[in-house]
């Protein structure tokens, strides 16, 4: 498992629109629409990871809800990412954006036609063929 790299990815709805992130300039990936999230610390649960990713990202407290999938992308390094994506049922506070610099509300129709990195498109095709 040491090539293995564990990420969370976080799906909030508003009726039929996902919620889908810039990264900012400066960052990883910088331009790239992603689901907001990041990698599992040692010893981190999924629903553990995700609520402290939002937190630190977004400054929000959310509620993690189930886990929606969990999909597998091989990145150029030869690593495999595996991605877990949560539904996020709840959350207090506002969104202040610290790694992302715009955000979309992109519905459900359009979400495959959306630019995503590799490993968020595999989870917007699974969303796109489930009946969340």
């Amino acid at each position: 498992m040491g090539q293995n790299m564990k990420v969370s990815a976080a799906i909030f709805r508003n009726g039929n629109k996902i919620l889908l992130m810039r990264r900012s300039p400066g960052q990883a990936f910088s331009g790239e629409w992603e689901y907001p999230g990041g990698k599992f610390e040692d010893g981190e649960d999924g629903p553990t990871c995700m609520h402290r990713e939002l937190f630190e990202e977004l400054g929000i407290d959310a509620t993690v809800g189930r886990l929606l999938a969990i999909v597998h992308h091989t990145m150029e390094t030869g690593r495999i990412m595996e991605l877990h994506a949560y539904e996020i049922s709840d959350f207090n506070g506002d969104f202040c954006m610290t790694v992302h610099d715009d955000m979309h509300w992109v519905p459900l129709s359009e979400l495959l036609l959306h630019p995503q990195l590799p490993a968020d498109l595999l989870i917007s095709r699974i969303l796109c063929n489930t009946q969340l």
